[in-house]
């Protein structure tokens, strides 16, 4: 059975000095990079999703994918190939919910290449002090992988409503540009480990694994104390859950494939291993899906 890998990862990590590095700007590096290793052209790509959830002024229309389209010009001429972008947004998840939607459009035969790409950077003036995400960003491209079960396994999602209220964030038009407001309550990292250990028993389970069919474990980076929880929580020794929270800290959509780059990167992960990736957003969401290399 065919199924949809990521054909090629870029990504643009936080840095030490972030004058002029907008969310825009973090997407577009990462997108570049991206399209720099990998076989495909701009012009191959035929939807782009962006699922950044930061946007520079707060901007609400035209969509934050289209602003990264025309810059990576990826089929901008009205009269030539077309893209379709638009944005997709569910915290820290949307990555996930953008690569299961390209899957699924893969799988139909409705397109061949397809683009994800996120970005976070708070530029308020005087950020709220519980907006901590470090700026960061990250892109992919997808396709159907040449080789039968290699690539994404089954997508769940976990959503828990009645945990809502836990994560938070609105925008506060009263501040001159307005003002990102974020709230999260004390038990949010205790609803993760609960969404995590159903999404990850449902996700092996779907895909007919035991946790010891699987290589490493790639999560958010949410923090060391959730990180350390994490193993027991999933039913994995610690040992094969990544934790890189010493040097990377939580950066939100774009977490789970700077870990992922950085697991491949120290060669924990390459042909023929099997990852479980795992991303938590408000909702309270947690998705888990594994991946054969």
């Amino acid at each position: 059975m065919r199924h949809c890998r990521i054909e090629s990862l870029g990504v643009s990590p936080p840095r030490r000095s972030l004058f002029g590095w907008t969310s825009h700007r973090h997407a577009v590096v990462a997108g570049k990079r991206c399209l720099a290793a990998s076989k495909y052209r701009p012009a191959d790509v035929r939807i782009l999703v962006n699922a950044g959830i930061h946007r520079d002024g707060h901007v609400c229309e035209p969509a934050i994918a289209c602003y990264v389209q025309h810059a990576l010009d990826i089929n901008v001429d009205f009269h030539g190939r077309r893209t379709l972008a638009f944005d997709l947004l569910n915290g820290g998840v949307g990555m996930f919910n953008a690569a299961h939607l390209l899957t699924a459009q893969m799988l139909a035969g409705e397109i061949q290449v397809g683009m994800v790409v996120a970005s976070e950077v708070n530029t308020d003036r005087r950020p709220d002090p519980e907006s901590t995400f470090a700026a960061s960003g990250a892109a992919l491209i997808l396709d159907l992988s040449p080789r039968n079960g290699d690539g994404f396994g089954s997508f769940v999602f976990d959503t828990r409503e009645e945990n809502a209220d836990l994560y938070t964030a609105v925008v506060d038009l009263k501040p001159a540009r307005g003002q990102l407001i974020v709230r999260r309550r004390a038990e949010l990292e205790d609803a993760y480990l609960a969404g995590g250990s159903a999404a990850v028993a449902e996700a092996l389970s779907r895909d007919g694994l035991r946790p010891g069919d699987v290589d490493l474990v790639v999560p958010a980076q949410i923090s060391p104390s959730f990180l350390k929880r994490l193993p027991a929580a999933i039913g994995f020794p610690k040992e094969k859950v990544a934790d890189f929270t010493a040097t990377l800290p939580d950066t939100l959509t774009t977490s789970v494939f700077l870990a992922l780059d950085r697991a491949r990167a120290a060669g924990d992960l390459g042909p023929g291993k099997k990852a479980l990736l795992l991303a938590c957003g408000s909702g309270v969401t947690v998705a888990a899906v594994t991946y054969q290399f």
